[in-house]
């Protein structure tokens, strides 16, 4: 007897090891129908802050008197699965309905039409949530029936989510459990980038925008999207130059694969765009539909112009806009990301005035622009030597001269940074001041420049009285000390000679 009170206090204390490591939703997620029982539908995998609506298609009955199960189409959406209505001209029995395969090719074609359906009918639904920060929404409290879930308010691509709070049997009874299942959806994104931050006038800035291609369902109703780029006034585009790639493949010249709008919209008609690509729903199906998730790469150059409209230290942005189908079953439901990308330019000022007295500001200087030349500019014989020094650079501007207030302004160029230096040539000083003998060497950055309104100012001091032209090196330096001592020498002679002369009568 001891031998069986053994085995049977072992088999106890087995079974409570095996229970107490199997998960606690498997006994409590299960529970016995009753005709008013309810149970949670848990949506993960979603985006953060979307809001899911869920609509009850099929009302599930259960009848306790004699154990079983009814189905039937709900009342708001009987017309539509009758086909009696614009959005679907088929019709099916909840049976029919069911037998359905969740990703088959005929459940999306029966469902594309319902978004429409529910939103011009404006169907209310059961019951709507935003994501938390899990990435999850929970549906709690839904009566039996199977519920059609769809995003009022999102940015990412989801597909159809359809699920069934239905009883199951189990040991001959019904129960009815909590459902928990991973939304499908796909994130797109838009960014522009600029090879450069700062600009000077008449200068190109190459642009970069890049796609992540929309990733749309073979049931889809709506697989178009655009990309429009709006230039402020101060860049000029070059509509040439304008490239197009497909995970990394050229298409410019397949131009049946997108239409490319370059007539500017700037009026008040909206969208607002420099220019426009667009791809409409029979050239994604033909051409984009393999490449859904991949990059579409667009490519331009646009220059910085010298109208009035561009402003020093005011950014000139440009803004890219990606308009997709965020919900593709129902025709115009698009969402829109955008991102921008900036370029700035700035000033150089010059500051003239009397060694040792900077309140004492001298006008009528006059000064050109030089920047120090590329290799390219050299071999192409387009640079020349920047006076007072043996480097090679560009003449940018010439002739500026100061004001009253000794200043004078060379506008709209670019932070030099360490891509190359400028350098003030002095061709004409006040009067009564001497010329400088010296290039002035300038160098900035954005981040220097922008804490000064996008103006770099550069202290230029010139010394009053007459200075002898120096045009040669320090040979030449010699020989006019020499020269001038010999003449001074000569003078002294020429005296000595008439003193003694005029002694000797």
């Amino acid at each position: 007897m001891k031998t069986k009170a053994k085995k049977l206090v072992t088999l106890i204390l087995t079974a409570l090891l095996v229970l107490s490591i199997l998960p606690m939703n498997v006994f409590a997620a299960q529970r016995e129908v009753t005709a008013s029982s309810t149970a949670s539908i848990t949506i993960n995998n979603a985006v953060k802050n979307d809001v899911l609506a869920a609509y009850k298609v099929v009302d599930i009955t259960y009848n306790a008197a004699n154990n079983t199960l009814s189905y039937a189409w709900n009342s708001a959406f009987a017309d539509y699965f009758a086909g009696n209505t614009s959005y679907n001209s088929t019709a099916y029995t909840v049976e029919q309905f069911d037998a359905l395969n969740d990703d088959s090719d005929g459940l999306k074609t029966l469902l594309a039409g319902l978004p429409s359906y529910i939103a011009n009918r404006t169907i209310t639904p059961v019951d709507t949530r935003t994501v938390d920060a899990g990435s999850a929404a929970t549906f709690a409290n839904l009566a039996m029936g199977e519920y059609f879930i769809r995003p009022t308010s999102t940015t990412s691509v989801y597909q159809l989510m359809l699920q069934k709070v239905e009883p199951t049997v189990v040991d001959g009874t019904y129960v009815i459990e909590d459902i928990t299942f991973n939304a499908k959806h796909k994130e797109v994104s838009v960014t522009k980038t600029a090879d450069k931050t700062s600009v000077t006038k008449n200068e190109k800035v190459n642009y970069t925008i890049t796609v992540e291609i929309p990733t749309y369902a073979t049931g889809a109703v709506d697989k178009s999207f655009y990309v429009s780029d709006l230039l402020p006034d101060g860049l000029t585009i070059d509509v040439g130059s304008i490239k197009v790639a497909r995970n990394g493949t050229d298409i410019t010249s397949e131009n049946t694969q997108y239409t490319l709008n370059t007539t500017a919209n700037t009026t008040t008609t909206s969208p607002h765009y420099t220019f426009k690509l667009s791809v409409d729903t029979a050239q994604y199906a033909a051409n984009w539909a393999a490449d859904g998730g991949k990059q579409l790469v667009i490519t331009y150059t646009a220059t910085l112009n010298d109208n009035d409209t561009t402003q020093v230290n005011t950014k000139e942005t440009n803004t890219v806009t990606f308009d997709y189908s965020n919900y593709p079953y129902v025709e115009n439901s698009h969402a829109q990301k955008t991102d921008t990308v900036d370029v700035t330019t700035f000033a150089i000022k010059i500051d003239k005035y009397v060694k040792n007295d900077e309140d004492a500001k001298l006008a009528n200087a006059k000064f050109d622009l030089y920047r120090t030349a590329t290799t390219a500019e050299v071999n192409a014989g387009s640079a020349v030597t920047i006076p007072h020094t043996t480097i090679k650079g560009i003449l940018l501007e010439s002739g500026l001269t100061t004001d009253d207030s000794g200043a004078a302004t060379f506008a709209k160029y670019e932070a030099n940074g360490t891509n190359y230096d400028y350098y003030l040539v002095e061709t004409q000083a006040p009067s009564g001041y001497n010329i400088l003998d010296n290039a002035v060497k300038v160098n900035f950055t954005d981040a220097v420049v922008a804490r000064t309104n996008g103006i770099y100012t550069v202290e230029i001091e010139n010394t009053s009285g007459i200075q002898l032209p120096i045009t040669g090196g320090t040979g030449t330096v010699i020989f006019t000390v020499v020269g001038i001592a010999l003449m001074v020498g000569a003078v002294v002679l020429f005296v000595v000679s008439r003193k003694k002369a005029k002694e000797s009568k």
